[in-house]
C-alpha cells in the first residue's frame, strides 16, 4: 500500500487536507467565490500513491479490516464522569457577582448563585432569570425605541437566609451532570446545597440540608419591577447623548401593573403583568420539607405572549416536576439529557488549562440555548443589569452560534436558523415600504427579530444568513438551504439593490460602488465603498447563485446576480492591507475585524494564493499592531475578548500555529474573562468565551473554502492531541490522532455521501475505505498532491501511518496531573487569572 510521494509535493504536506464536493456550491476560487473552492479534479487523475492500483484485497485480512473500522472500533475510550470532573469547577471562595457565581441553565431559565453586594451577610442568592422575558411595547409616534420598549427585563431571585453569617463555600459545578453540589458555613453551623435546572424542563431545583448543624435557612422570592434597564440608566443622568437617546429619555415609559400573588396549595405564584397587556409572565414555586432540616425548592418561569397562558404553563411545569420527583425520575431524565449531549463529539489535547476552558464553553452553550429555545442574547438565560439588553448582530449573535458547528452540536444551536425560519415576516417588515420584496435587520433586535432597518444596507442580516448557511453546510441540508434559506437571502439582497436605487454612487469606472455604509464599531466607520458591505455583499450574491444553480431553480433574478458579481467594486487596499473603505485607511485600535470579514468568517477571499495570503498576513498585523501596541487613545475598549479570538481563528486559517496559541493565551489572561469563564465589558457579554472554542476547532480542523483541513495550525505544546467527530462543511465527521507531532491516523466518514479530496501529513500513508485497502477506482491523486477519494453515505475513508492493523485507533484523554484539574470557578487555583482579581479581591 505505500509508494513514496514525489519531493516536490511534501512541502504541501502539512496539514490533512480534505476537499469535499457540496454540490451548493459552486466553489469557483476566482475572487469574490463565497468561501467556496476550486474544481475538484477529474477524478480520472494520476493513481494515488499508497493506492493497490491493480492488487485485489487480500481475502484473508479484508474481513478483518473491514471489523476494525466499524464505529465500535473508532469509539473514544472515555469514561467520562471521570474526564469531565477534571474540568468542573470549584469555589472556595463567596460568590459575590454575576461573572464569578456558579450558572446552571437550559436555554429557556436559569440561575446564578451568589451573595450579592447588598445582600445581608448571612443572605445568599439565587438569582432566577428566563431567556425570552422581553417587553413587547408599541413604537411611539413611530419610533420603535428598542433600547426601552423592547428590552430584555429583570425577573427577581430567591434569597436564602441563614441563622448566622455566611463565612465561606465549597462548592462544585459538576459538568458531567449539570449539576451544583456542596455546602456553605456560617457563623451558627452549616448546610449543603444541590442545584441544577432541568434540562427538559423549565424547572430550577434546589436543595438545602442542615440536618448536620444548627442553622436552618428560609427561601423567600423577591420579584423585580420590568423596567428596561437603559430606562433606569437614562432617567439617572446616564447614557450616551444624541437626538435619538434624548427622545428616549422625553419618552413616556409607563410602569407595568405591580405582580399578582397567590397561593394554591402549598404553591406561590407571582404573575406579572406588562405594559398595556403586552405579554406576561409567572414565576411559580413551591418548597417542601424543612428549614432547618433537608427543604427542597422547586421553581418555574414562564413568559407569555402574545398569549396570557403563562401561570398555566407554570402550573403545568410545577405538577411535571414533581411528579418526577416523586418517581425518582427528575434527576435521571436531567442527566441522561447531558449525557447524550457530551459524547457527540471528543476533544483533547495536552494543554490542561485550554482543554478544561473548552469544555467549560460545551456546558455554557447547551445552558444558554437549545434548538427549540430563543435566540440567544448577550447574557443567555443569566440576567444582569445592563446597557445591552437585546440580541446584538454587528458580531456578537454571529460569534456565539459558530460554537456548535465543529463541536458536532447541531440541534442545541438550531434556535438561530429556527429562529429566522420563524420570524421571517418581520424581517420582510424590518424593510422600507417602498423597498419591493425585501428584508433588512439592525444592529441589535429583540428576539423575535422585529427591528427597522431603516434605508440602509442590511449587513447585519446578510451576516446572520451567514450564519444559517454554515449550520445547514454543517449538517448537508441542503433541501433547509433551498426552501427556507434562499427566500430570506434572496429578499435581503433585494435589500442592497433596492438601495443601490435609492442611494447611488456617482462612478465613471463601469464598477458598482457603495455610497455609503458602516464598518461596525471602528470610529469613524460610515463612508462609501465599505469593505464589511462588499464582503457579505457579494457572498450573499455567490450563494444566491450557488443555491440557484445547484438545484436548476431557474430564478428570474440570476442575471441580475450575476452582473453584481461581475461588477461589484473591488476590496479596498492599500499598503497596510484592508482598508475600512474607500476613503477611511485603518489606522485607529478597533476591536472589532468588520473589515477583514472577507477573509474570515465568509472566505470570500482565502489564502490560497500567494497574494491573498500576503494580504490577509499584512492586514492581519496591521490590525493587531495599531489595536494594541500604537498607544492611540479611543473612546470605545480597543481590544476586547472576540479581538483575541478573531486573531487567533485568522491565524489558524494562515496555518501560523504559535500565533494563534498566543491569543488563546491572550484572552484566558484579558481581566475581562472572569475566573468561571464569564466575560463582561461592562455589561455581560457571553460571546468571545465562547469563540474560544471555535478557535480550538480552527485550529484542529477547518472547512472553509470547500476544503477541510486537519490539524492545519496544532501549536508545538500540543504535540498529542486527539479528537473524535468533530463535523465539517459538507456533513462530514473527522476522528484524528497525533502523538508526539506525529499524525497516526485520520479518519472522515461521509454522512451525505460526497466525494472528498485529501491531502495528508502521513508520509507515504496506508488508504483504506471503510477499513478495506482502497483501489485505483476509488482513489487518485492529481497534480497539486490531493488524494481524489469517492465516498457514498455511510462510507468511511481512513489515513493510517502504519498498517490498519497495527493501528491504534483509540482515542482517549490525555492525563493531567492534579495540579491542572479544576482549574476554574473560583478558588486559590483560579488567583493566576487576572480576571480573578479584576472581579474578586481577596
Amino acid at each position: 500500500m505505500k509508494s513514496p510521494l514525489p519531493h516536490r509535493r511534501m512541502i504541501a504536506l502539512a496539514v490533512v487536507v480534505l476537499t469535499f464536493i457540496t454540490s451548493t456550491s459552486g466553489f469557483s476560487q476566482s475572487l469574490g467565490s463565497a468561501g467556496h473552492s476550486e474544481s475538484i479534479p477529474d477524478l480520472e487523475s494520476t493513481p494515488a500513491p499508497g493506492v493497490a492500483q491493480a492488487e485485489t484485497p487480500n481475502p484473508r485480512t479484508k474481513d478483518t479490516l473491514a471489523r476494525k473500522m466499524e464505529p465500535s472500533s473508532l469509539a473514544a475510550d472515555i469514561q467520562w464522569p471521570e474526564f469531565l470532573a477534571r474540568h468542573d469547577m470549584i469555589w472556595d471562595r463567596v460568590p459575590n457577582r454575576w461573572e464569578v457565581a456558579p450558572y446552571s441553565g437550559n436555554g429557556n431559565v436559569g440561575f446564578l448563585f451568589y451573595q450579592a453586594e447588598n445582600d445581608a451577610k448571612n443572605v445568599i442568592s439565587l438569582f432566577i432569570g428566563r431567556h425570552d422575558y422581553y417587553d413587547h411595547r408599541l413604537p411611539h409616534d413611530g419610533n420603535e425605541m428598542l433600547w426601552i420598549y423592547r428590552s430584555r427585563l429583570p425577573l427577581g431571585h430567591f434569597e436564602l437566609q441563614c441563622k448566622g453569617d455566611i463565612e465561606s463555600v465549597d462548592l462544585r459545578l459538576g459538568l458531567w451532570n449539570a449539576e451544583l453540589t456542596g455546602h456553605v458555613q456560617t457563623s451558627q453551623g452549616s448546610f449543603t446545597v444541590h442545584g441544577l435546572t432541568h434540562s427538559q424542563h423549565d424547572t430550577v431545583f434546589f436543595e438545602t440540608d442542615a440536618r448536620s448543624s444548627d442553622e436552618s435557612i428560609s427561601i423567600s422570592w423577591h420579584p423585580e419591577t420590568p423596567i428596561a434597564p437603559v430606562k433606569q440608566t437614562l432617567d439617572q443622568g446616564g447614557g450616551p447623548q444624541g437626538k435619538s437617546w434624548d427622545a428616549m429619555r422625553k419618552a413616556p415609559y409607563p410602569l407595568p401593573p405591580e405582580p399578582v400573588l397567590s397561593t394554591q396549595g402549598n404553591r406561590h405564584f407571582c404573575l406579572q403583568g406588562l405594559h398595556h397587556q403586552r405579554g406576561e409572565t409567572t414565576t411559580g414555586w413551591q418548597v417542601t420539607g424543612s428549614a432547618d432540616a433537608k427543604q427542597t425548592l422547586t421553581a418555574s418561569v414562564h413568559h407569555s405572549f402574545p398569549e396570557h397562558d403563562s401561570l398555566e404553563r407554570v402550573q403545568q411545569n410545577l405538577s411535571t416536576s414533581q411528579t418526577l420527583l416523586d418517581s425518582d425520575d427528575f434527576h435521571t431524565s436531567h442527566r441522561q439529557w447531558w449525557h447524550d449531549y457530551y459524547p457527540q463529539s471528543f476533544l483533547t489535547l495536552n494543554d490542561a488549562e485550554k482543554e478544561a476552558f473548552y469544555w467549560i464553553q460545551m456546558y455554557k452553550f447547551a445552558s444558554a440555548t437549545r434548538g427549540n429555545g430563543p435566540i440567544m442574547d448577550l447574557m443567555g438565560p443569566w440576567y444582569h443589569r445592563t446597557f445591552w439588553p437585546m440580541v446584538w448582530g454587528d458580531l456578537n449573535v454571529q460569534l456565539q452560534y459558530w460554537t456548535h458547528l465543529t463541536a458536532n452540536r447541531l440541534s442545541v444551536g438550531e434556535s438561530l436558523p429556527n429562529a429566522v425560519d420563524q420570524y421571517a415576516d418581520n424581517l420582510a417588515a424590518n424593510a422600507p415600504k417602498h423597498w419591493k420584496d425585501s428584508a433588512s435587520l439592525a444592529a441589535c433586535f429583540p428576539q423575535d427579530m422585529a427591528a427597522y432597518g431603516h434605508v440602509k444596507t442590511p449587513d447585519m442580516l446578510a451576516w446572520v444568513l451567514h450564519d444559517y448557511w454554515l449550520h445547514c453546510q454543517y449538517a448537508a441540508d441542503h433541501d433547509r438551504m433551498r426552501d427556507n434559506l434562499f427566500p430570506i437571502l434572496k429578499k435581503t439582497f433585494n435589500g442592497y439593490l433596492n438601495f443601490l436605487k435609492d442611494r447611488p454612487a456617482k462612478s465613471n469606472d463601469g464598477k458598482i460602488h457603495i455610497s455609503n455604509s458602516w464598518s461596525p464599531e471602528y470610529p469613524g466607520g460610515r463612508g462609501q465603498d465599505i469593505n464589511f458591505t462588499i464582503a457579505l455583499m457579494r457572498w450573499s450574491c455567490q450563494t444566491l447563485v450557488d443555491i440557484n444553480n445547484k438545484h436548476a431553480l431557474n430564478d428570474p433574478l440570476l442575471s441580475q446576480w450575476q452582473n453584481v458579481l461581475d461588477n461589484l467594486v473591488d476590496f479596498q487596499i492599500d499598503d497596510n492591507g484592508m482598508r475600512i473603505g474607500k476613503d477611511i485607511a485603518f489606522e485607529k485600535p478597533h476591536r472589532h475585524y468588520s473589515h477583514l470579514l472577507a477573509f474570515y468568517p465568509l472566505a470570500v477571499l482565502t489564502p490560497e494564493t500567494e497574494d491573498n495570503r500576503s494580504l490577509l498576513r499584512t492586514s492581519l498585523d496591521h490590525w493587531l499592531n495599531v489595536s494594541i501596541n500604537s498607544g492611540i487613545q479611543v473612546s470605545a475598549m480597543p481590544v476586547t475578548g472576540y479581538t483575541a479570538t478573531g486573531a487567533a481563528s485568522m491565524y489558524a486559517m494562515l496555518g501560523d500555529a504559535e500565533r494563534a496559541s498566543h491569543y488563546l493565551d491572550f484572552l484566558i489572561k484579558h481581566k475581562n474573562v472572569s475566573s468561571t469563564t464569564m466575560y463582561a465589558e461592562g455589561n455581560p457579554v457571553i460571546e468571545s468565551p465562547l469563540s474560544f472554542a471555535t478557535c480550538i476547532h480552527d485550529m484542529l480542523l477547518q472547512s472553509w473554502g470547500g476544503k477541510i483541513r486537519v490539524f492545519p495550525a496544532v501549536p508545538d505544546q500540543w504535540g498529542d492531541v486527539a479528537f473524535r467527530n468533530l463535523r465539517t462543511q459538507g456533513g462530514f465527521l473527522v476522528t484524528a490522532k497525533k502523538i508526539k507531532g506525529a499524525t497516526e491516523f485520520v479518519s472522515l466518514s461521509s454522512e451525505a455521501g460526497a466525494p472528498c479530496v485529501v491531502q495528508v501529513d502521513i508520509p507515504e500513508p496506508n488508504i483504506y475505505i471503510n477499513g478495506n485497502p482502497s483501489s485505483a477506482e476509488n482513489v487518485k491523486q492529481t497534480e497539486a498532491g490531493f488524494y481524489t477519494v469517492s465516498l457514498a453515505a455511510g462510507d468511511t475513508a481512513t489515513f493510517t501511518r502504519q498498517d490498519l492493523e497495527d493501528t491504534d485507533l483509540t482515542v482517549s484523554p490525555i492525563p493531567i496531573s492534579e495540579s491542572d484539574s479544576n482549574l476554574f470557578g473560583l478558588s486559590k487555583k483560579t488567583l493566576r487569572l487576572p480576571g480573578h482579581q479584576y472581579y474578586f479581591k481577596d
